[in-house]
């Protein structure tokens, strides 16, 4: 390793924006804010045909069968009987692993949140092994090894521990590791992407049954600087220039440049959201846009006016060959991001995918506030990109000071408007849906961490923000809070496992048992 290493990677990790003001800036590019109610009069022509009623949701109040007093920073993940979450501890972030059945705990590791930190949402991840065990990954701290003379101070080890267990299945050599570990191809063993000597990317390939490493051009062709954004797709940084690479096993099926898709001024540096579907052949997706030729990280030291409309951008592209099939202008994927594709036609469904758009307005730097500004939600066709029924705008008037009323779903409803004003929508119709105020529902508030102290350089003064996911509260279809959860509420969960939904609050996890019509 050479000493121009530390710089190199300075400059890589300024460019592609990991900070809190990155994080800001992503928000404040990329959040809707609102989910607006929809038009009084008729939607527009559907090119979608009328859902079938919905069917009755079970409005009795759910007990929870137990009850853990923790801080998580989000939702977990369900495995085997065993639910993994990340919490705040007194030192850091922890791993907790819980029975799904009892939520006696298992056991409990420190995690460091790596480079990804605080932009990339900090989240559990699980994988197997190639004879079927389920594993936790993660970061955690370590020390540069002997005789490296680096500012770096985030170094970190990628490590492997059975779901059940808690037994350590592989623990690797301290790396500048970064993106955090990840299911190869998204099915089994360990992934995970460092940087080389030249502070370029690697991705390494951990057998979790051997303990067997490979990496390099075996593993993935791509040279640069890279990143996974979504299943088989990557950012990459090379010479100056971001494209989006198609990878699948190891091959690369197509790179094309960021700007050549979303115009001139997106990056990935100002937020993503990529969804993928097998069955259509297609990415949906939606990056930040910066319009006004000023450096992001001068935002803060200048009055200027950033036009909403010009923000960012939603495309559907083919995923075998990069085509763009589509463009949707002022608009974004974020507003959906907790809300499943498994009931649209993304997944196996017929109701539309959302996004929302800006119709007008502007944010001001450096006060990082909303001015004239309103935002609307569309159901789409995913293959066309046309709208098939849109709502009413609403104002938005700062990022941080009205938040979403996104509610768990499995892509068949949302919870929108203001919080004085909301209702349970159809995706299919983009109508009222005719929920009662008896009607549960599973709402969520955004978690966040403090990040390590000191990083990833010893100059950093530590104390950022950093971003977990969400943690749930049972409202009403108005998104106000109710006292518990409804039997209904808990069936849009995807955290179900043997019975049982497991959902994170505020300051506790716990487990319910599912009514056996539910299971």
């Amino acid at each position: 390793m050479t000493h121009s290493r530390p710089a190199m990677l300075r400059a890589h990790l300024t460019s592609w924006g990991l900070g809190a003001l990155a994080l800001g800036t992503a928000v404040l590019l990329s959040a809707c804010t609102m989910l607006p109610l929809p038009r009084s009069a008729e939607p527009s022509p559907s090119k979608s045909p009328a859902s079938a009623e919905a069917p009755p949701r079970n409005k009795e109040t759910a007990t929870a069968a137990w009850e853990v007093a923790l801080d998580p920073i989000g939702q977990p993940v369900v495995a085997d009987g065993v639910a993994l979450v990340y919490t705040r501890g007194s030192a850091g972030v922890e791993a907790h692993a819980l029975s799904v059945a009892t939520g006696k705990e298992l056991w409990k590791q420190p995690v460091h949140p790596g480079y990804d930190a605080p932009g990339n949402p900090l989240k559990p991840a699980l994988t197997r092994t190639a004879s079927g065990k389920s594993a936790a990954i993660f970061l955690q701290a370590a020390a540069a090894p002997a005789g490296i003379d680096s500012d770096v101070v985030w170094w970190t080890s990628p490590v492997a521990f059975d779901l059940g267990t808690g037994k350590e299945l592989y623990r690797g050599r301290p790396e500048l590791v970064s993106t955090r570990p990840f299911a190869c191809d998204e099915l089994f063993d360990m992934c995970f992407i460092a940087f080389d000597d030249s502070a370029q990317s690697v991705e390494h390939w951990v057998d979790l049954e051997t303990g067997d490493e490979s990496g390099g051009a075996d593993i993935n062709e791509l040279s640069g600087f890279f990143q996974p954004v979504g299943k088989e797709l990557y950012a990459v940084e090379k010479d100056g220039v971001e494209k989006l690479a198609h990878v699948s096993y190891g091959e690369v099926k197509w790179q094309i440049e960021v700007e050549k898709v979303f115009g001139k001024g997106a990056s990935t540096d100002l937020g993503w959201h990529f969804t993928y579907s097998e069955k259509l052949d297609l990415y949906v997706g939606s990056v930040g846009i910066n319009p006004t030729g000023v450096d992001p990280e001068k935002f803060p030291e200048k009055s200027l006016s950033l036009n909403l409309r010009e923000s960012t951008k939603t495309v559907g592209f083919r995923a075998s060959s990069g085509r763009v099939l589509w463009t949707a202008d002022a608009s974004t994927l974020e507003c959906s991001k907790t809300m499943s594709a498994g009931d649209t036609k993304m997944g196996t469904g017929t109701a539309l995918p959302i996004r929302c758009e800006y119709v007008d307005g502007y944010i001001e730097f450096p006060a990082g506030k909303y001015r004239g500004a309103r935002s609307k939600v569309v159901g789409y066709d995913p293959l066309t990109g046309e709208a098939s029924w849109e709502s009413e705008p609403v104002y938005v008037y700062s990022w941080d000071e009205y938040g979403l009323i996104p509610s768990a779903s499995h892509g068949e409803f949302l919870i929108a408007g203001t919080f004085w004003d909301s209702n349970l929508v159809d995706t299919h119709t983009g109508k009222p849906r005719g929920a009662s105020f008896d009607d549960g529902f599973i709402c969520w508030k955004q978690a966040t961490y403090t990040a390590p102290p000191n990083g990833p350089y010893k100059d950093r003064p530590g104390g950022d923000i950093g971003a977990g996911t969400q943690t749930a509260f049972p409202c009403l279809k108005g998104g106000s809070a109710t006292l518990a959860f409804t039997y209904g509420a808990l069936t849009d969960v995807t955290t179900t496992d043997q019975d049982m939904a497991v959902i994170s609050l505020e300051g506790k996890v716990a487990g319910y048992k599912l009514l056996k019509e539910f299971v």
